[in-house]
């Protein structure tokens, strides 16, 4: 939802306080330590609920970012972005092999980036997500700019007869999955075409994702659905 223009700045304005900027910091050292492999019981003494304040932190400024894009407010907008991509990669990026949760933050993130522009980390984060799910290899396949690999992806989703479904849930899933693949299929015929047809058509099946996503049980696909309309 978005928000308003005043209240998504006053959001950003909050997160410039030192004590804020320093969660911040303790995430990027905490993440630097994982890359080079150093031990946990090595590292200093971090804030005990880091993970768990950085992470709420990032999708308050994901929201902020996104209603100030929404407003056309870009520069602001793509450079918080950018900030809650790189929060969420921080914080769970160390744990994606580990964690399912950890591995729906980092696929929120690798859109976030792309969706901010910044292709090359969105590309990097994407490969290590990709197989979560078939709507997560689909998205990943379409941010590396795999086309082989996209269109087999795509061909597995909608060239399939629909399963059957016991649980709501479930079904709900299969129905974000078709509606993503369907908007990327059209996303596609657009790079190739150039019909803006297919942008149109791309969007309406992306509200419908976004429908079914955000009365199900799919934050990570509705953040995702809402990062690829921006």
């Amino acid at each position: 939802m978005t928000i308003p223009l005043e209240q998504a700045r006053s959001v950003l304005k909050d997160f410039t306080a030192s004590r804020i900027e320093n969660l911040f910091a303790q995430a990027h050292a905490k993440h630097v330590l994982h890359e080079v492999k150093e031990s946990p019981e090595n590292f200093p003494a971090f804030d005990e609920r880091l993970d768990d304040k950085v992470t709420f932190a990032a999708y308050a400024l994901l929201a902020s970012s996104c209603s100030m894009i929404e407003h056309q407010s870009y520069t602001e907008g793509f450079d918080a972005l950018e900030k809650a991509a790189t929060l969420l990669q921080n914080i769970h990026g160390p744990f994606v092999e580990i964690s399912r949760e950890s591995g729906f933050h980092v696929l929120v993130s690798s859109v976030a980036f792309y969706a901010a522009g910044h292709y090359s980390r969105a590309f990097v984060t994407s490969q290590n997500v990709e197989s979560q799910t078939a709507a997560v290899g689909i998205i990943a396949a379409f941010i590396r700019k795999d086309i082989k690999t996209l269109i087999q992806r795509l061909n597995e989703v909608l060239l399939r007869n629909t399963p059957a479904f016991e649980d709501q849930t479930d079904l709900d899933e299969w129905v974000v999955t078709v509606a993503i693949a369907r908007s990327l299929a059209m996303a596609l015929e657009y790079i190739y075409i150039g019909s803006r047809y297919f942008i149109d058509a791309a969007d309406r099946q992306l509200e419908d994702a976004a429908i079914v996503a955000s009365t199900g049980h799919f934050p990570a696909d509705g953040w995702t659905v809402r990062l690829f309309k921006l």
